[in-house]
């Protein structure tokens, strides 16, 4: 489904929002997507223009995770018969917190791999026993990763996936995924990241002192 997605090109959007878009295929070799989501922030004023961003997706994916997702359209039926042709999919605005890590989570609801979400949270690899064990049971581990990344990253950088983390946590809050390989991914990212961020500016009893 993935490589589905990344084979589409979509028509450009004018000022005014569609109902529905055509949309070209390129490749065959799973199920077509049957809505667009036109992602765009909560956090932008009213009055001011939206900045809204196009993601193709299949409804099965996001309605099975979602439990707040606004209500889909019924997709037309897509059955492209060759490379190149042009499907037609429902529009679907979505009110998120942090757009720019949506294409993380969507990934993550197809592939539910943890250690891709990880790497796009965190700064370098993580040790799979943060994530596959439980993170209470391996303190040490856990602190001698936060403080390599420490001392190969500036405090700038690590507040910047912090935000990375807290836009992502937003977004599964405000659409209601109970995915507990989510949530578990969350966790140890959020504890790396603050007890690197600590170790950083030479103040590690803060974690100690809130642990």
């Amino acid at each position: 489904m993935l490589r589905v997605l990344a084979g589409i090109k979509a028509e450009p959007v004018s000022n005014v929002l569609p109902k529905e878009l055509s949309i070209v295929v390129n490749d065959l070799s799973s199920d077509m997507p049957t809505h667009m989501f036109a992602v765009f922030s909560s956090r932008q004023p009213a009055t001011s223009r939206r900045h809204v961003t196009l993601f193709p997706a299949h409804n099965l994916v996001f309605a099975t995770h979602c439990a707040n997702l606004p209500i889909l359209p019924a997709p037309q039926p897509a059955l492209p018969g060759c490379a190149g042709q042009e499907i037609k999919v429902p529009v679907v605005p979505l009110c998120i917190p942090a757009p720019e890590v949506f294409p993380q989570l969507s990934t993550f609801l197809y592939t539910k791999r943890i250690d891709h979400l990880l790497g796009s949270l965190l700064p370098c690899p993580t040790p799979p026993q943060l994530y596959l064990d439980d993170p209470t049971t391996v303190v040490p581990l856990l602190e001698k990763f936060a403080q390599k990344l420490a001392q190969t990253y500036t405090a700038q950088a690590l507040l910047m996936h912090i935000g990375r983390v807290h836009g992502m946590w937003r977004n599964a809050v405000a659409l209601g995924i109970p995915d507990e390989r989510l949530w578990c991914a969350l966790d140890v990212a959020w504890e790396v990241l603050l007890t690197s961020l600590a170790m950083s500016i030479g103040k590690p009893h803060l974690m100690t002192e809130t642990a």
